[in-house]
């Protein structure tokens, strides 16, 4: 079969989770035997008034670029019928059995549609709250309350906040005309899956689905090279984290946390950090608190992997995580972890982690205390921690049941 799949950005341009996800995934459909292509949005901008779309190859991946003009700007609604028509076109030109969308926020919000209107199944695999959430993510500015069902009735003033040139009554329409668009979307598409029951939980709540929603987990996205050896005899413990180095992570929270601690433990962060001067802000306040911090810098595919080098691995997100790749990729290599009650990320840490509750820094530095101070303990949740994962030819596999159960061929 011909596949093509469906992202908002995609590598060089971008390499977030949800970009990681689908170019694992382009890859699993490939060794099932499977043609696959990447139709990929971006932040970057063309003007030309012949600009078509962009073809280049990734790691032997086709990726056909569709990229906006400086005045298609993101919106409520994702209107942009040049952008639109370019899908079509890619559509028409490539005519794959079937695409699986991932996102849509650059590309417009009517890819199924626009992809059954040529008698193309689609897929769906929702990676956040986007589909209730101009923000992406349901997190408001101070001061403003999401709406704990699929009501909008706050949603007008956050949202008006950023475009305060614009009557309540326009951007109300603006939301209500989207929240339709988004239901014709996922009405006509062939499956709605997401990565964890915890983002299954908020997207029924939060989405008026008239369908079930499957949970298609997703799994380890890369081989695992090696798992770690454990504390050095004599040495102190090695805490760590890795991933994406911004606030909204909890990484302060976890410098405050190991405040005490620092004659049994030293701290190791890894991972690209986008705002200026937070990795510098952390490793200066550590220093106050007496806590060696080593940052490793970030740490691409087929570099040895972080988790390798220390004990226990803490996760102390701020956000809703919709699965935690993180999570898997340091049990996977043998390493406990602790992680925030929030999202996903209890259901990834089932065995060989413990779970903080919410509640600012004392839970976390509870439980640090607890094991850092304990070896035997520290030990006995290792022993926890699987010796076997889902990998992301699992979840290949089952979107290719999903699909064929769909009626495709």
């Amino acid at each position: 079969m011909k596949i093509g799949l469906f992202v908002h950005d995609f590598p060089p341009d971008f390499l977030g989770g949800t970009e990681q996800v689908v170019l694992a995934l382009a890859a699993a459909y490939r060794d099932c035997g499977h043609e696959v292509f990447v139709v990929a949005g971006s932040q970057r901008r063309d003007d030309d008034p012949n600009a078509r779309v962009e073809a280049s190859v990734y790691e032997g991946l086709r990726v056909l670029r569709v990229l906006r003009r400086s005045d298609e700007n993101y919106g409520i609604r994702l209107d942009w019928p040049r952008v639109g028509a370019l899908v079509t076109e890619v559509l028409r030109e490539e005519r794959p059995d079937m695409i699986h969308v991932h996102h849509w926020s650059t590309l417009g919000q009517d890819l199924v549609q626009r992809a059954a209107a040529l008698g193309i199944p689609a897929g769906t695999t929702l990676h956040d709250l986007w589909t209730s959430c101009p923000r992406f993510f349901r997190r408001p500015p101070s001061g403003v309350r999401c709406p704990l069902d699929t009501s909008r009735d706050s949603c007008v003033a956050c949202v008006g906040i950023e475009l305060d040139s614009h009557e309540h009554a326009w951007i109300e329409g603006e939301i209500a005309q989207r929240d339709q668009g988004l239901e014709r979307e996922l009405h006509g598409a062939a499956f709605i899956t997401v990565p964890s029951a915890a983002q299954r939980q908020l997207v029924e709540r939060h989405v008026a689905l008239k369908r079930p929603v499957e949970v298609v987990p997703h799994g380890l996205l890369a081989p695992v090279e090696g798992r770690s050896a454990g504390p050095r005899p004599g040495a102190k413990l090695r805490v760590g984290s890795f991933g994406n180095i911004v606030p909204e992570k909890g990484f302060d929270l976890l410098v405050e946390a190991m405040g005490n601690l620092g004659d049994v433990a030293e701290l190791h962060l890894a991972g690209f950090s986008p705002h200026a001067g937070y990795v510098e802000s952390l490793s200066q306040r550590a220093r106050s608190l007496g806590i060696s911090l080593v940052y490793h810098g970030a740490y691409g595919r087929g570099e040895r992997h972080p988790a390798l080098d220390i004990d226990l691995a803490v996760f102390p997100s701020l956000c809703h995580e919709s699965y935690g790749l993180v999570v898997d990729e340091a049990l996977a290599r043998g390493v406990p972890v602790i992680v925030s009650g929030l999202g996903a990320l209890p259901e990834r840490a089932a065995r060989g982690g413990r779970v903080v509750r919410q509640g600012g820094v004392g839970p976390l530095a509870v439980v640090l205390a607890r094991l850092l101070r304990s070896r035997g303990e520290l030990d006995a949740l290792r022993m926890e921690v699987p010796a076997q994962f889902l990998t992301i030819h699992d979840a290949a596999a089952r979107y290719l049941e999903l699909f064929t159960a769909a009626g495709v061929a």
